[in-house]
């Protein structure tokens, strides 16, 4: 029997005990992808990582991102509060200025930016893959249903749109913090409604905020990747980014900094830095930013 190292980290946050929880195995080498599913399952957060040696030039280390029922190819908050991980415990030598780590992924390399402040490391920013629309979803009354609020409190005159970068989220405009704060998913038609256009998530905000320095608030569902609700998504905030942009939600700058907070109605208080730059028409990059906090470590016996 072998022991397995685990870190436990908070990501998106820079509280102990909030934003969306990850366990991060430092060496997965001798586990085999059925195990590491399994460790997944028994750690039961959201997402769960393992870091291996790189199989591409240019990277620095290959990580695999699992949910308690699927393997998935990319996510936020794990490649966030991995590169923070890897900072935090010499895995490699973090220094000023910004350290850049190349991590391979099931969508490619990704880079994340670790800032460091004082010798330690600070914000984490990843660099995503630049979303791709992939169309509105007309029925609103089925999306309100699967929500479990009234096809009115979904704006009007915003689209319910599909947005890739990859993986799929559905972005749902709410009328108000109210609504999505009585938001009461009912998983099957969920998932019947993100089928349908081949979402991962879906994700509803409001432009009613709780924090006066916020932009937006949301909350994420991923019901096809066994999470019912997530207290903080990278991946999906990127693309919430985009639609902002897009739709002339937020004033367009060269950059513009968008600041989202989800997770409080599950009690994991979230904060997500989004930067969009654009060149006339075009969104050129998409980044997603926040906090990491390590809160503790383990082994598990394999």
């Amino acid at each position: 029997m072998k022991r397995y190292k685990f870190i436990i980290a908070d990501v998106f946050t820079d509280t102990p005990f909030g934003g969306n929880q990850l366990a991060v195995f430092t060496d997965r080498r001798g586990l085999s992808t059925e195990i590491m599913q399994k460790l997944a399952r028994e750690m039961n957060y959201s997402e769960t990582t393992f870091i291996l040696p790189p199989n591409s030039a240019g990277a620095d280390f290959h990580i695999r991102i699992f949910t308690p029922a699927i393997e998935i190819p990319f996510a936020g908050h794990p490649i966030v509060g991995t590169g923070y991980v890897i900072g935090a415990t010499g895995m490699i030598k973090a220094a000023e200025p910004p350290s850049i780590l190349k991590l391979e992924t099931g969508v490619g390399i990704i880079s994340v930016q670790l800032q460091i402040e004082n010798g330690a490391i600070g914000r984490v920013t990843m660099t995503q893959p630049n979303p791709v629309s992939r169309g509105a979803f007309d029925n609103y009354a089925d999306i309100a249903d699967a929500l479990g609020i009234s096809a009115s409190d979904i704006e009007s005159g915003l689209p319910v749109e599909a947005i890739y970068n990859g993986l799929t989220v559905l972005i749902v405009p709410v009328s108000s913090l109210k609504a999505i704060e009585s938001i009461k998913v009912n998983l099957v038609k969920l998932e019947r409604v993100a089928q349908a256009v081949g979402a991962t998530t879906v994700l509803a905000f409001s432009q009613e905020v709780l924090n006066a320095a916020s932009t937006v608030h949301c909350r994420v569902f991923a019901p096809g990747a066994g999470v019912m609700e997530d207290p903080a998504t990278g991946s999906a905030n990127g693309p919430l980014g985009y639609y902002l942009v897009k739709h002339r939600l937020v004033k367009p700058e060269p950059t513009t900094k968008i600041i989202s907070e989800q997770g409080y109605e599950i009690f994991r208080p979230s904060t997500l830095y989004i930067e969009v730059d654009t060149s006339g028409d075009e969104i050129t990059a998409v980044r997603v930013a926040g906090d990491v906090r390590i809160v503790g470590e383990g082994e598990m016996f394999v």
